[in-house]
């Protein structure tokens, strides 16, 4: 356009185009051609200043990421700059006077775009604030999402049912909202009610080991349960962890109160129920297992082999069937025990924590049939190991209890007994070439002493 105008304005009798033609395409001075020219010229400058300043000057020298909002109003006010001086330039007004002149009409269009104007200055109020990020989760009212877009009219939000909500600036900026922003451990608390015979600090103990080891619970804060009230016939307990993603909220609850309800059944405490209430019990959920499954069971642990087919019936009398829900943790290394498992169904992950990064290292998964926990049955030894559940699991507990006087009656069976660890241990490369005679007598010597043989 550049071309064409400079060209009739330098050259103007090389063209053979009557002056009527010329003066209806393009005006009598050529300025309308002039102003088409600017336009290119305008977005050009524009597209060019919006790319220097916030792509290269803000974003790589002071590492900082622009919002999208202030960027479209940077070259809004551009171009009406620039389109005004370029249509006072064709129509040989002063743009004072255009600005003057439309007073009134401004006056007008103000009112009726006042909700629209206070969406835009909330919206840029909120962005020099920095109040929250797309990708945070926030709170305002009745809505509740993820962030998703914020535009100079509304904010777009994710709610948690996967609803899209667009929530005008002007609405949030005169309301209270919560803000859970990503990177920060925001907690949760869930109220549970027990049975108020049950004593406080093994519930409370119970309670806080439920939910460690649940996926998103942030292992970096301690998990807690405390008292938060006496009713008239409970107790109500609150259990507080912190997640790494506040938008997986509603999964994670579900997965504690999951384990809770695991956890306090197997423990045998009580859920908090009116006293006037009749509960008659029709049953339970816990998959049942008959004396003989169990024997068939044990007798396929090889640790028991040297047993007869009378001390398997006894030790089969005596054992406990349990059952862990997903993300449980079975053992806790560290902890002093007294019995070994046998899983029954699904999948357990054995780990011990990694200092390097405050996580954990797993060392094996382990399936059915699979038995651990062995040392601290026959020797006391405290746990060395984290096992959690990775599915829901059925175990079968072997306690000191059920196997002492099984050894007391047969002590020669110790020996036996300890022949089938070191066997375990070699298979799992924890003995060094050499160290098997010693590494026996020691285990021997230990389990005697333990059983008082």
């Amino acid at each position: 356009m550049f071309a064409l105008y400079f060209a009739l304005r330098a050259y103007p009798r090389r063209f053979t185009i009557s002056p009527e033609v010329r003066e209806t395409f393009f005006g009598k001075d050529l300025k309308f051609l002039q102003f088409l020219g600017l336009i290119g010229l305008i977005f050009l400058v524009v597209r060019l200043l919006d790319t220097f300043i916030f792509d290269v000057v803000i974003s790589r020298k002071r590492q900082v990421v622009a919002p999208q909002l202030l960027r479209q109003l940077v070259s809004i006010t551009l171009y009406l700059i620039l389109f005004g001086s370029a249509i006072s330039q064709l129509t040989e007004r002063s743009i004072t006077a255009w600005l003057t002149g439309g007073t009134l009409l401004a006056a007008v269009v103000g009112l009726a775009m006042q909700d629209t104007l206070g969406n835009l200055f909330s919206g840029i109020a909120l962005h020099m604030e920095g109040s929250f990020e797309v990708g945070d989760v926030i709170h305002s009212g009745d809505y509740h999402g993820v962030v998703e877009a914020v535009n100079w009219r509304a904010t777009h939000i994710r709610g948690f049912n996967n609803q899209l909500v667009v929530l005008p600036n002007s609405v949030i900026s005169r309301e209270r909202f919560e803000i859970f922003a990503r990177g920060n451990f925001n907690a949760r608390v869930v109220p549970i009610g027990v049975d108020a015979e049950a004593v406080p600090a093994r519930v409370i103990d119970v309670l806080t080991q439920a939910v460690v080891h649940i996926e998103g619970v942030a292992r970096e804060i301690p998990c807690l349960a405390r008292i938060a009230a006496f009713n008239d016939s409970s107790i109500t307990y609150e259990v507080k962890y912190f997640l790494r993603d506040y938008s997986m909220r509603d999964r994670v609850d579900a997965d504690a109160r999951r384990a809770i309800w695991y956890a306090l059944r197997r423990n045998g405490i009580a859920l908090a129920y009116p006293i006037r209430t009749y509960r008659k019990h029709v049953g339970t959920i816990q998959r049942q297992i008959t004396p003989e499954e169990i024997q068939e069971r044990l007798h396929d642990v090889d640790l028991l082999i040297p047993l007869s087919r009378r001390e398997h019936e006894a030790i089969a009398a005596a054992t406990r069937l349990h059952t862990y829900a997903k993300g449980e943790t079975i053992i806790r290394r560290g902890a002093v025990g007294e019995s070994m498992f046998v899983i029954v169904e699904g999948v357990v992950s054995v780990r011990v924590p990694d200092e390097a990064d405050n996580q954990h290292r797993e060392l094996a998964q382990l399936g059915e049939e699979s038995v651990f926990g062995e040392m601290a049955l026959l020797t006391g030894e405290r746990r060395t190991a984290d096992v959690i559940a990775l599915t829901d699991v059925t175990t079968l507990e072997i306690t000191r209890e059920a196997l002492q006087p099984i050894l007391a009656d047969n002590p020669g069976l110790a020996q036996a007994m300890s022949q089938k660890v070191i066997e375990r241990r070699l298979v799992s490369a924890e003995l060094v070439e050499g160290s098997e005679a010693d590494e026996e007598i020691s285990v021997l010597s230990r389990i005697r002493s333990y059983f008082g043989l």
